[in-house]
């Protein structure tokens, strides 16, 4: 998709190119759908404003069509997507549609919610902000963001230009991934992860605006990617890896105040029963 709006807006005419970049973006999808075995998708085409009550339909539509994939439905309703199919970048917007994920395990998607309200986008596993990760700890989130986050980011992506995400998701991901492949010291993968992440970085400014601290943020990626490519810097951590911390900081925070509030819902529960059953025990006597 990037590639086929970049050819569009630097001024590419030639029609037989985009019709070869669009087959090209249009077998990807096909294909990520085709091979997915945890999630299902559903595009929906609209032209107006989409209301609450047209999202329930289409959800509808989705559990009867996707039963099996159902335990965690994701709406996307912050940004239009595009298919290859329909796509023409001259007449914006082009036709726009509502993306629905279902899938199979509520854990597969759930992480998508707590991405899309981060204001740095990261993905937490690691529960103890305190502590390092252990080999077990760094493989375990290796392969649950290489099989599960990335791919489900990267398809959103690829038909979405802007939308729920921050402007840095999926790339800074990306970079979090390269560093526990170097944990474990799969210097190759990490190179390739990291040069992905530097090409997707390198064409943010072009697909929309971005704020004053996106871009700070995006240059700050950068450089540190480049370091990290060319050996400058290893005992100076990274950006994404302090983000990752903070994130690990506020999931600690928000857990604790979560337990607390359960526990303080739980105590009055108890005190309101007991009141009940002491005005019971008064009555009758």
């Amino acid at each position: 998709m990037i590639a086929d709006y970049m050819f569009w807006l630097f001024g590419g005419s030639e029609q037989c190119v985009s019709k070869l970049i669009k087959l090209y973006w249009q077998a990807m999808i096909e294909e990520a759908i085709t091979r997915a075995e945890s999630f299902s998708v559903m595009y929906t085409p609209f032209a107006t404003k989409i209301t609450a009550d047209k999202v329930e339909k289409v959800k509808e539509v989705f559990t009867k069509t996707h039963p099996a994939y159902v335990d965690y439905i994701y709406t996307d309703l912050q940004g239009f997507h595009v298919l290859p199919q329909t796509v023409d970048w001259s007449s914006f917007p082009p036709q726009q549609y509502l993306l629905i994920l279902g899938f199979r395990h509520k854990e597969d998607g759930k992480f998508l919610e707590k991405v899309s309200r981060r204001k740095l986008p990261t993905f937490i596993e690691h529960k103890t902000p305190f502590s390092p990760l252990t080999r077990e700890d760094t493989v375990r989130q290796m392969e649950t963001m290489g099989k599960r986050v990335l791919p489900i980011l990267d398809f959103i992506r690829s038909t979405q230009l802007n939308g729920s995400f921050p402007a840095c998701s999926g790339a800074l991901e990306k970079l979090q991934y390269a560093s526990l492949l170097s944990q474990l010291q799969r210097v190759k993968e990490q190179s390739q992860v990291i040069n992905q992440a530097m090409a997707e970085l390198a064409t943010i400014p072009y697909l929309g605006d971005i704020s004053q601290e996106e871009a700070d943020l995006l240059q700050s990626l950068m450089a540190d990617a480049m370091d990290s490519l060319e050996g400058r810097g290893g005992g100076r951590e990274r950006v994404w890896n302090t983000i990752q911390k903070v994130g690990r900081v506020e999931d600690f925070l928000y857990q604790l105040e979560d337990n607390f509030l359960k526990t303080k819902k739980l105590r009055n529960a108890r005190r309101q029963k007991t009141k009940m059953k002491r005005l019971q025990t008064v009555q009758q006597s």
